[in-house]
């Protein structure tokens, strides 16, 4: 009997690695396994670029060792600028600067840092833990267990410079010190209660008037220290004098009266005839909220889930002012303000990892749970707030935390989770990302490489991207895995940088460069390199001839008239012309000054790429620059091959039972070609592509043989005067292709070929069923 054929068409191959589904429930378009690719919106899925420093990449003087600990942050609005915005890069125990806004990223380091070793809090501590940062008032606050918390301004002057000072964090000492169950009864001075004297003052009974009446008292009362049920002045006679038999008229039962009289430092409480209180751990985590900056995170089990607020900041010193201005004893003028500091205290909280502010709320990350200080009508205040467990599903790592379009992400033991609003209450809900897609994936993750995953959000592109190393991995800061979750396809991917031979270069931490107060910058720089050559790079770094031209570098001819240059144009044949390379001897610009080299700059990211700059150590020297996925040779480090592919769901074609061939598949990729590059002796394109593909039949782990499906139908002639352009007549390359085999499902597997593209866009399947099974 003959068979029965049908039809399948697959557009959409971009739901992401899928591994909690089974062979009969398989969803459509996820992949059972995948690596080194990158879903687009369109449709289509591509191969990622290859992982490269920055053109004229600039490499640090400093060096990273391989047991040094790397962390970055952002300050924004530096020393009050809006268009100025710093990446911090903590380097062990020294923090140090680059100017965010203008390119190459790599050359904006400052010569001046900032060491840590000068505020920690023991030998050492400060290169062992690190740093989160806040913003405030063009300042920048940076916190970590190891030192003291701290706060850099920034002189834009003439010579650049960093200043640092330690914050002295003051609180009011609402700590009662003796025994509260006795407080209505007076106590005898013979009893030499100390306890009872600092709580006897700390409720007010010092000053001119306090430190009277308590005399006072003490006389009329055989020398004891009056109950703490009520203030002094609650005994003033109509002559406004503490009188003794007026206060013994006020009953206040066995309620305590306010304290707080003192301020007291909140890591080194000194109380005066008492043993001093020291807290020999510091914050961890440190944000900006409601015009102040909150602080939490002190590993000390009695403070553990303790949040510290300073008063609304107008300068520096208030940043650690964490304590109600008026005096709570005082007769007059006690009131709370809303613009006071203070501190919270969440008993269950434990171990806070991370504070995140968004709209009216704080969120709380400890390791077992996510709370939210709430403000009333959406505005914080000392005196009017909320607290709220919204989740029982800790933090794991506060750098796996990360933020995207004002939901927070992160990892926990169990998964990664996100926030949700239930729409019913409005509060918070936690929703776990993994345990539908890819759990089984995540798990095979070991604690230690989770221990030191780092997080980073690409707005451009609308992708979570989280790198952790290998495991076993001996370089502390070394970071090879990615993890990247696409916010609009809701699909995660995983991508692997591959490592050189030998002495490999490295990528040690991850930035998101917005362009945020980034300019069209130009930089003229007189002279340059004076070789024979007529062409300088932006960088006054090299000379450049005919046919060695670099895309969308900028090149500026020194010598009028040098055959070289005929390939881009007798416009360029003028001395001080500039001009930007669109491909290989050719490019357009304009004539400036003669022997002056022009580089202007802003971001060069569009939407669709990886927006991330990555921090890279170089393998040689332990240098640190700056590079991006941007090399289009598709090799790591220029000459490391890394593989990308994508292994399809299980195709039943609606049948469980018959057995079925693929007599045909059609499979639809685009044309990646640019342009050619002349050797010498011949012309090789620009980005080619090459697409393999190959099946596995019902549920072999075994793929047959791979068939190119990157098929130029069509000759190609090379236009020598234009090199910029590939003459072929169509966008979409389709080949058909026939699959080998039968079964009752079939698997199909798309990979690459070393140094080449490809961007597939989707197949049609022709299957054929045996209807006699």
């Amino acid at each position: 009997m003959a068979q029965s054929l049908s039809q399948k068409t697959t557009n959409t191959f971009i739901k992401g690695l899928i591994t909690e589904a089974g062979e009969l429930t398989f969803p459509e378009g996820a992949s059972v396994d995948e690596l080194n690719c990158d879903l687009r919106r369109d449709g289509s899925r591509r191969r990622r670029l290859g992982v490269a420093a920055e053109t004229s990449a600039v490499y640090s003087s400093f060096t990273l060792s391989d047991t040094e600990l790397v962390t970055t942050g952002t300050w924004q609005n530096v020393g009050g600028l809006a268009d100025l915005e710093f990446l911090v890069f903590q380097k062990g125990a020294t923090l140090y600067f680059y100017n965010k806004s203008t390119a190459p990223y790599s050359e904006q380091l400052y010569s001046d840092s900032i060491s840590l070793a000068t505020y920690e809090i023991s030998s050492g501590s400060a290169s062992l833990y690190k740093c989160q940062f806040a913003s405030i008032n063009g300042t920048l606050v940076v916190s970590s267990e190891g030192i003291n918390t701290i706060v850099i301004s920034f002189d834009n002057s003439a010579s650049p410079k960093f200043t640092a000072s330690a914050i002295a964090f003051k609180i009011r000492d609402f700590e009662w010190q003796g025994d509260v169950t006795g407080y209505d009864v007076a106590v005898s001075s013979t009893h030499t209660d100390i306890f009872r004297t600092y709580d006897t003052k700390n409720s007010g009974w010092v000053g001119t008037k306090g430190a009277v009446a308590l005399g006072v008292w003490s006389a009329d009362n055989a020398n004891k220290s009056p109950p703490l049920t009520h203030p002094w002045y609650a005994g003033k006679d109509s002559n406004n004098d503490f009188s003794p038999s007026e206060w013994d008229k006020v009953f206040a039962g066995s309620t305590l009266t306010a304290n707080g009289h003192y301020i007291i430092d909140f890591f080194n409480r000194v109380r005066s005839g008492l043993l001093t209180e020291v807290i020999n751990t510091r914050f961890k985590s440190v944000t900006s909220f409601s015009g102040r900056v909150f602080y939490a995170g002190i590993a000390a089990s009695e403070h553990t889930g303790t949040v510290l607020f300073s008063k609304v900041v107008d300068n520096n010193n208030d940043l650690g002012k964490c304590y109600q201005q008026n005096d709570p004893t005082a007769e007059y003028l006690s009131d709370l303000l809303a613009t006071d500091g203070g501190y919270i205290s969440i008993p269950d909280a434990i171990n806070i990892q991370r504070l995140y502010a968004y709209q009216s709320s704080l969120f709380v990350f400890a390791e077992n749970g996510v709370w939210a200080i709430t403000g009333v009508d959406g505005v914080f205040s000392a005196s009017s707030y909320g607290i709220n467990r919204v989740s029982s599903v800790g933090i794991l790592n506060p750098e796996s935390f990360v933020e995207a379009e004002g939901i927070p992400f992160w990892w926990s033991r169990f998964g990664i989770h996100t926030l949700q609003t239930d729409p019913t209450s409005g509060q918070g809900k936690e929703q776990n990302l993994t345990i539908s897609t890819i759990q089984t994936r995540w798990d095979s993750i070991t604690t230690e490489q989770k221990s030191k995953v780092t997080a980073i959000y690409d707005s451009i592109s609308k992708k979570i991207y989280w790198s952790y190393p290998n495991a076993g991995e001996t370089v502390a800061s070394k970071l090879n895995n990615f993890l990247i979750l696409d916010l609009a396809l809701q699909s995660f991917v995983p991508w692997i940088i591959s490592d050189q031979s030998s002495s490999t270069d490295s990528v040690v931490g991850l930035v998101f460069y917005s362009g945020f107060g980034a300019d069209f910058n130009v930089d003229v720089r007189s002279g340059g390199v004076e070789d024979d050559d007529d062409v300088l790079t932006a960088s006054g770094g090299s000379d450049v001839n005919a046919g060695s031209f670099v895309a969308s570098t900028i090149y500026i001819i020194k010598t009028a008239g040098d055959t070289d240059f005929t390939a881009v144009g007798a416009d360029n044949n003028t001395v001080g012309t500039i001009f930007t390379a669109t491909g290989a001897g050719s490019g357009t610009g304009v004539a400036t000054t003669a022997n002056d080299v022009v580089s202007t700059s802003t971001s060069g990211f569009t939407t669709g790429d990886p927006a991330l700059v990555l921090l890279i150590r170089k393998g040689s020297d332990s240098k640190i620059t700056m590079g991006s996925f941007s090399s289009t040779a598709f090799l790591d480090w220029g000459d490391t091959n890394y593989t990308s592919y994508a292994e399809t769901g299980y195709d039943f074609v609606g049948d469980l039972v018959t057995k079925k061939n693929a007599p045909y598949i059609a499979i639809y990729t685009r044309l990646t070609e640019e342009g050619f590059n002349y050797t010498g002796s011949a012309y090789e394109s620009i980005r080619p592509s090459s697409l393999l593909v190959s099946a596995a039949w019902d549920f072999n782990d075994t793929f047959s043989a791979t068939q190119q499906a990157y098929r130029l139908k069509y000759p190609i002639v090379v236009n020598p005067s234009d090199l910029t352009s590939f003459p072929y007549p169509e966008d979409v390359i389709i080949t058909r292709l026939k699959i080998r085999g039968h079964g009752r499902s079939v698997r199909l597997k798309y990979s690459s070929e070393q140094g080449k593209d490809f961007i597939l866009l989707g197949w049609g399947i022709v299957q054929g069923r045996n209807t006699r099974f």
